[in-house]
């Protein structure tokens, strides 16, 4: 077992969708094995040009396709919701690109759906499974910095072209596509015991975040700062401030450094990704092959209660900007 390919299917034929077929192409342990797009043409185009073996011109023909072990999902995030459900109800695992839902009573309902089924489920939250991010949790755990007051991150993209984020049908807006990068560096460095947020942002005509930022108090007192936006270009960083240094995070998203100054803002050791990486997201895939293959129904790294948590926090920010997506009246 322990030798198994494991046989991916995607479902979209976007960008990301491209990025990880690239990606697995590269890949030893796991096999592109199926795509699925609503057009023949889009489908058959992708599997050419990425090498899969079979292509499908439905979502629900590859749900029902008992030969993939795990489904990755690369559709908008409107869409997330019921593609999931689709290859659940159909017993396949499956790998979803965040933002894993709209809010967090459709990831709830997934969840309990997926436990019913007794099958895999993740979300493709790249940046907690870097190598890298092992790295900083051992720099925060052993107190390298002393002791840490306050993290201040952001992650902004000028993305004006991008029909879908400005869309509230396809659950646009900029904080689940970005704005949970900055949201989630923060959780991993301060951890989840919250006693405070508050949020501010522009919002655009059409009710959607275009940019925003948010303070989070957690009971310990310590302070968390995220920006986020879609209109403007940002260093895409995280600074963790401490009694005895500070770390310098940069790849908010994908941690490509980081670096550690002392108190004198002298720069005594810095980390970076290995070169040997292929894009960074192998190493979710990786994750979710070793724990199907030892009969684990989520990754330790994302578990699903850590998904919910992070759309609860979504929706809290999202009610203070008044950000709501049609659909969720339905």
């Amino acid at each position: 077992m322990k030798d198994k390919v494991l046989n991916l299917g995607i479902i979209g034929t976007g960008a990301i969708a491209s990025a990880m077929a690239q990606t697995v192409n590269q890949m030893d342990d796991v096999n592109l094995y199926a795509v699925a797009s609503r057009t023949e043409k889009k489908a058959s185009d992708f599997a050419t040009q990425y090498g899969a073996e079979k292509y499908y011109a439905s979502y629900a023909k590859l749900a029902e396709d008992e030969n993939i072990d795990l489904v990755y999902i690369a559709t908008p995030h409107s869409e997330h919701y019921e593609n999931m459900k689709l290859c659940i109800e159909n017993g396949r695992n499956v790998l979803c690109e965040k933002a894993f839902t709209i809010n967090a009573k459709q990831a709830k309902e997934i969840a309990e759906l997926a436990k019913k089924k007794d099958v895999f489920l993740s979300e493709a939250m790249w940046t907690r499974y870097q190598p890298l991010a092992n790295k900083l949790k051992e720099l925060i755990d052993s107190n390298s910095i002393g002791h840490i007051t306050m993290i201040s991150s952001n992650m902004h993209f000028p993305m004006m072209g991008k029909e879908r984020l400005w869309n509230p049908r396809l659950a646009g807006g900029a904080l689940l596509d970005v704005g949970i990068y900055p949201l989630t560096i923060s959780s991993m460095v301060m951890g989840d015991d919250i006693e405070e947020i508050v949020a501010k942002g522009k919002i655009t005509d059409l009710k959607m975040d275009e940019s925003a930022a948010a303070i989070i108090r957690y009971k310990n007192g310590k302070i968390a700062t995220a920006t986020w936006g879609m209109s403007a270009i940002s260093d895409c960083r995280a600074a963790i401030y401490g009694s005895g240094g500070i770390l310098v995070v940069t790849g908010v998203n994908r941690i490509h450094t980081i670096e550690k100054y002392d108190t004198e803002w002298n720069c005594v050791s810095k980390y970076t990704a290995d070169e040997s990486e292929i894009t960074g997201y192998e190493f979710e895939v990786r994750a979710c092959r070793e724990a199907i293959l030892n009969g684990k129904k989520e990754t330790d790294v994302m578990p699903v209660e850590k998904t919910i948590f992070m759309m609860e926090l979504m929706d809290e920010i999202r009610q203070q900007l008044g950000v709501e997506y049609p659909m969720e009246n339905n």
